[in-house]
């Protein structure tokens, strides 16, 4: 079926093509009978307006796009990122403005997606998520004129608007807790060594650890949901060494984990403590509930949304910092062994 032209629901409703489009574009210049005329034409012609041709008027698209690159395995074993997503999807209906995900394999994919959108007029601007180290995607996101707001630390966003918390209040806290119950050989696993929030939070429990006067914790990456991650967790735990306590990156990880110390004939937390950074809430499913810590994902997505919104509207803001998250101290944690 052709599409409907502006001229056909001109034609329809009896008035010049400019009247017409007046009329569906909501400025002024036509009567409020002329304006419902045209209005009743569109519905009844079942018309509806080209994103392309709208943003060359001057209007939008009323959507938001977010570009997924994540392997299809870790798609559906992160609810920390779910949560991210339902605050970005509830804060946009709350303005009736849509979100647009793609779904790409590779970072080459990423940007290509950037440019089509921007040339296709698809998307009034980019919510980014996974932050990289030296992360290129606000560049090309300004190259291609879309505005664009990131989900976490400014010294990685390169002077795109940032939402983030504060890590290091979060890693004071956790090696103080661990430090109050005597451990002081403590290791880190962590999530993917080129992401920004693994190294920021590594050098936070770095710094944290100094600062309380311990021995520098071992840091470890791997990808969440990969065998790697209990290897290098066995790995930690079979030296003569081993840690008392691993600070993991998420509670999938930490459950893992403790699957690997079960398999080793090690209690937790009687021989080895773990605690999980993010918490999803997959943790208190276990036993030992795991000590995690929570921060509002949800409230971080619906802020990254309206910091965008604001930059659409042609504003200048500035990045805006959440509270940190808070330790919930649960059973996976404990005095360090005695001997």
């Amino acid at each position: 079926m052709a599409r409907v032209r502006i001229a056909d629901v001109a034609a329809l409703a009896g008035v010049s093509k400019g009247a017409a489009s007046f009329a569906l574009n909501g400025r002024p210049g036509v009567s409020d009978e002329t304006r419902a005329r045209v209005l009743r034409a569109a519905v009844e012609l079942g018309w509806a307006p080209h994103a392309a041709a709208r943003a060359l008027a001057g209007g939008r698209t009323d959507t938001i796009g977010l570009v997924m690159n994540r392997p299809p395995h870790l798609r559906g074993v992160q609810p920390l990122f779910q949560r991210y997503l339902e605050g970005v999807q509830d804060e946009l209906v709350d303005h009736a403005i849509s979100l647009l995900i793609k779904v790409v394999a590779g970072h080459r994919a990423e940007l290509a997606t950037f440019e089509e959108w921007a040339h296709g007029t698809r998307v009034d601007g980019l919510v980014v998520i996974d932050l990289r180290i030296e992360d290129d995607r606000p560049a090309a996101a300004r190259k291609v004129g879309l505005p664009i707001v990131v989900l976490g630390d400014p010294a990685h966003a390169a002077g795109a608007p940032a939402v983030w918390v504060d890590d290091r209040a979060t890693a004071v806290e956790v090696i103080a807790h661990l430090t109050g119950l005597g451990h002081r050989r403590i290791a880190r696993v962590g999530n993917g060594a080129r992401l920004a929030h693994t190294q920021v939070r590594s050098e936070a429990l770095l710094a944290a650890a100094r600062d309380a006067g311990l021995p520098e914790p071992v840091v470890v990456n791997a990808e969440i949901a990969s065998p790697a991650g209990q290897d290098l967790t066995r790995e930690l735990l079979t030296r003569p060494d081993r840690p008392t306590a691993i600070i993991f990156e998420n509670d999938l990880q930490a459950m893992a984990g403790m699957a690997v110390a079960a398999d080793l004939g090690l209690d937790v937390p009687g021989d080895l403590s773990v605690t999980a950074w993010d918490s999803s809430g997959l943790g208190q499913l276990t036993l030992p509930n795991v000590t995690t810590v929570h921060d509002d994902a949800h409230e971080r997505g619906a802020h990254a949304v309206r910091l965008l919104l604001s930059l659409i509207e042609g504003e200048q803001p500035r990045d805006e910092q959440d509270p940190p998250g808070r330790l919930n101290v649960r059973e996976s944690t404990g005095p360090v062994p005695v001997g």
